[in-house]
């Protein structure tokens, strides 16, 4: 009986030839709604820019032509520390996106997105250079760097695209954008 339903199986999907899928596969792709229809055989794939989170080690790759669900960036961008994810500012990921397209980058390095008010507080007492209303407690800011990148090239890139608020910390070698009002500044 098995081997009978096997063979019934195997002709079924000679019959439909090679454009044959199953059906939950029919209806996975039915569902997604994110992806589009897969490349044509034999088109190259598109390249994409992958953001790597310094503090919880996530990743999240980014393709320009289809990006990630705002929902995706909340939860990658999120509070290392209290683990809270906040409604970010979609641009964000678009200039480190851009920024990695500029300097023919496939990584970027987030060092930082939201932070937790309670957090940023700690981080003030312990005497760390935060804003006492920092643009990361309201999910308007990212510091991040691009491996092989020197910090003061970043930080002129980012002074370009006028979209906020740019510093520079050479020491730690990163450069913050946000989507405040423009001002620069330099720290460690």
């Amino acid at each position: 009986m098995k081997l009978a339903v096997v063979a019934l199986l195997s002709m079924t999907a000679a019959a439909a030839g090679d454009d044959y899928k199953p059906k939950k596969d029919r209806e996975r792709l039915g569902k997604s709604t994110r992806h589009g229809a897969p490349p044509a055989a034999g088109t190259k794939p598109a390249k994409l820019i992958n953001l790597y989170n310094q503090w919880t080690n996530d990743w999240l790759g980014v393709d320009p032509a289809n990006p990630p669900s705002v929902a995706e960036i909340d939860i990658f961008l999120r509070d290392h520390f209290t683990n809270e994810a906040m409604k970010m500012e979609p641009k964000l990921i678009d200039a480190t996106c851009a920024a990695a397209v500029q300097f023919k980058s496939d990584i970027v390095w987030v060092v930082s997105g939201f932070r937790h008010p309670k957090y940023n507080l700690m981080l003030r007492k312990k005497g760390h250079q935060v804003a006492r209303d920092s643009q990361h407690t309201h999910g308007n800011a990212v510091d991040f760097a691009i491996p092989g990148v020197p910090t003061e090239k970043l930080h002129e890139w980012a002074k370009e695209q006028k979209l906020g608020g740019v510093g520079i910390y050479l020491t730690s070698k990163f450069v913050h954008m946000d989507t405040g009002p423009i001002r620069f500044w330099a720290g460690d």
